[in-house]
């Protein structure tokens, strides 16, 4: 009986494992849930304004045809939200006005 236990245990968390990353990169608050690739606009209005907000450029080399290569800015901003004290401090990493990821910080 024991061994049918773990047989179960295993397979359910060998099916569940490929669902954690959907949930791993999202966000729920009150007004919703943000995920990557939403805009700038849907974090704002379903979060509110981020309690620290910092921001900066990143240079990306794109390659053209053959060797040639083409230098392009990209605008990185970094969203900190701090909804209640008894909830983990939030990070909502945008580029060009996209969500690219969400980190998970201490209290």
């Amino acid at each position: 009986m024991r061994s049918v236990i773990i047989l179960f245990c295993s397979l359910l968390v060998m099916f569940l494992i490929p669902y954690a990353s959907i949930f791993a990169d999202s966000l729920s608050y009150l007004g919703g849930i943000i995920s990557s690739g939403d805009k700038s606009f849907d974090v704002f209005t379903k979060c509110g304004s981020p309690d620290w907000k910092e921001s900066h450029q990143e240079e990306i080399s794109q390659r053209l045809d053959g060797d040639m290569r083409q230098k392009v800015y990209v605008t990185v901003e970094e969203w900190t939200y701090n909804f209640e004290p008894n909830q983990f401090i939030r990070t909502v990493i945008l580029k060009n006005g996209r969500v690219v990821k969400i980190q998970t910080g201490d209290y």
